[in-house]
């Protein structure tokens, strides 16, 4: 079967950090699945020099998405820009009858995200959205032990401590946009949103939610790239600290409690646990993203019959960024499940539902 030609919308050239090289290209170049063969920047000369820079022979530069969709030899496009531009970048190759894979989140609302899928299903491409924390080896674990083994018995529980990485007293030129609610990427909407997909992939979605967000830190002093000086104050208008709390399906508790910044001292930025009647399971990861980008993570097991603690061993052939892309492409190109956009626009219909019950004070259903 010959491979899948991907074009890239946002691949930056070495130098250069960003998410398309870091967790994208890595896989790309090495797999026979796929074939990079488009890259699209902000400028034709941008997307030249990400071409030869990173040495992609077959791939062509263009000056527009239009132009790349448009290439018999793009059969994929995929969209790695920041949020507030996803929907006119990846309009035109929707249009163009181009699958198409759009990191999270979709677009900045909820409406921009219901358009997107409603013209995909129009046109009846594939498509696919960056919540790979879906297929991280920790979930697939998490939910082996309580479906399949049993281990814990029914779940009781599910309790979030969680250091979102963004929202902190300050931030940095690089990121100053995520502090706006307006622009669609937040701490709520990306690292929580990325680790609460993960979650109710395991769990279950919340029946409905109940929802209290503020703003802890209303002046934030932004800083250099190297943190050497502050460039200027702005107001933060996205929730720097988040509470959620609710049912699941089958009754099981489920809360979580998320605060702005890193963790305190030496403790993890993610603690999740999963309780049941027979045990209780624990995840720790070091980083904010530990579940969505396949960092440092630990399981442990606890059997309350026995009083026994155990870790809980994990075989991780491809750690960091690109592990969980990696299985994302692979699933697609597989024709296995992977996370599409119907299950993006349910997604933004959770972030719609903490907004609408922090503001109302009552609790929203989103299903």
């Amino acid at each position: 079967m010959a491979p899948i030609g991907v074009g890239i919308i946002g691949l930056s050239a070495p130098g250069a950090w960003s998410w398309g090289v870091s967790a994208h290209l890595p896989y790309l170049k090495d797999t026979t699945k796929y074939k990079i063969t488009g890259i699209c920047n902000s400028s034709l000369e941008s997307s030249q020099k990400a071409v030869d820079g990173h040495k992609l022979t077959d791939a062509k530069a263009y000056g527009s998405v239009a132009d790349m969709a448009a290439s018999s030899d793009v059969d994929l496009v995929v969209c790695c820009v920041r949020v507030d531009r996803h929907y006119d970048a990846i309009k035109p190759a929707i249009e163009a009858g181009k699958d198409c894979f759009v990191e999270w989140p979709l677009a900045s609302n909820s409406e921009q995200a219901k358009e997107l899928l409603q013209l995909a299903e129009r046109k009846g491409v594939k498509t696919m959205i960056g919540l790979q924390g879906q297929m991280n080896p920790v979930i697939s674990r998490v939910k082996q032990i309580i479906e399949k083994d049993k281990s814990i018995g029914r779940v009781v529980s599910s309790q979030i401590n969680f250091a979102g990485m963004l929202g902190g007293r300050d931030s940095t030129e690089a990121v100053e946009y995520l502090n706006s609610s307006e622009i669609g990427g937040n701490m709520l909407v990306i690292p929580f949103g990325h680790l609460y997909d993960a979650v109710s992939y395991a769990l279950g979605e919340l029946q409905d939610v109940s929802s209290t967000l503020s703003i802890q830190h209303p002046d934030v002093p932004i800083k250099s790239s190297d943190g050497s000086e502050v460039l200027r104050t702005i107001k933060r208008t996205a929730a720097d600290h988040i509470t959620m709390s609710g049912l699941l399906a089958d009754g099981a508790h489920s809360s979580a409690v998320v605060t702005g910044g890193q963790p305190l001292l030496d403790e993890p930025a993610l603690l999740w646990k999963v309780e049941g009647d027979k045990g209780v399971i624990e995840v720790r990861g070091k980083e904010s993203f530990a579940l969505s980008m396949s960092l440092d993570i630990k399981i442990r097991l606890q059997l309350f019959e026995t009083g026994e603690v155990k870790e809980v061993e994990l075989t991780e052939d491809k750690p960091g960024p690109p592990g969980n892309v990696k299985r994302l492409y692979d699933a697609f190109a597989d024709g296995q499940y992977y996370p599409d956009w119907k299950w993006a626009v349910k997604r933004h219909a959770w972030v719609d539902a903490l907004y609408k019950s922090s503001e109302s004070g009552k609790r929203v259903s989103y299903a």
